[in-house]
């Protein structure tokens, strides 16, 4: 008569090796595998660059500041000056260049933050700055209405005498702005003052309306009005027609000085460019 295998027969030496290798190659291999994850998600950091639009390194007066991503893309870019006034820009429809839409400013040091993600998709940021070239010639503009305490009248212009030629007249014209909180009509014209000055004035169509109230933007802070000479302000005017004395700006100081009252905050700010 045979005899059934013992069913509580202990396992041999050799099978309990072979059992305690398994739970040990598959930890290995869950090790190898995350190791190699681990250093696929760190890939290098994005490297910065920056320079004009044009793409020289350097940036002069009246150039657009150029940020660029290697090696990966920008996520935000923040570009201020000494003030903390920001020059405001966009990025490349593929996040790899960040370009500024106001022209910079002469002589003026930018500091620059650009946040990145390259393309393992670690974020970065980098911290940059740059100073503009200085510019050896400048030009600037008088205001008018500009009285203290003069009663702007109904048909007066808003005028800009400029201290030296203006052959870039096009390009000063898009950089001003008039505004009113009545509809008014109205439009630019050149002309020569007495003393040989160019000068543009804004004329309402008809009349101002009384208690009108009327502000200009001079964005002139770095254009070049030709000749290389560069304006290195942006201005600004704000009156009540028929009501007040003009109020003048300097919007680089972001203050007004108001008859009777001295300086006070400004309504805006200059781009910086």
């Amino acid at each position: 008569m045979s005899q059934s295998p013992d069913r509580h027969r202990r396992p041999t030496r050799s099978l309990y090796a072979a059992l305690a290798l398994v739970p040990l190659i598959g930890l290995g291999t869950l090790a190898a595998c995350d190791a190699t994850k681990a250093s696929a998600s760190q890939g290098q950091p994005v490297k910065v660059g920056l320079g004009s639009a044009s793409g020289t390194a350097t940036v002069q007066a009246g150039d657009r500041l150029r940020v660029s991503a290697d090696g990966g893309v920008l996520t935000e870019v923040t570009v201020t000056d000494p003030r903390g006034r920001q020059l405001v820009g966009g990025l490349s429809g593929d996040g790899t260049v960040w370009t500024s839409r106001a022209k910079a400013a002469p002589d003026t040091k930018y500091s620059v933050l650009a946040r990145t993600k390259n393309p393992q998709g670690d974020a970065g940021e980098a911290k940059e700055s740059l100073t503009t070239g200085k510019v050896a010639k400048r030009n600037w503009a008088k205001l008018g209405p500009a009285r203290p305490g003069e009663v702007i009248g109904v048909t007066e212009p808003i005028t800009l005498t400029f201290a030296f030629p203006v052959t870039q007249r096009e390009a000063v014209e898009r950089r001003l702005k008039v505004t009113a909180d009545e509809p008014t009509e109205g439009s630019w014209t050149w002309a020569r003052t007495k003393d040989d000055k160019d000068r543009i004035a804004w004329r309402p169509k008809d009349e101002w309306k009384p208690g009108t109230k009327v502000t200009l933007r001079a964005e002139l802070n770095g254009l070049d009005s030709g000749g290389d000479r560069f304006f290195t302000k942006d201005y600004g005017l704000s009156f009540t027609v028929g009501r007040s004395g003009a109020v003048r700006a300097d919007l680089d100081a972001g203050a007004y000085t108001t008859p009777g009252l001295g300086l006070t905050p400004a309504l805006w700010q200059g781009p910086g460019g």
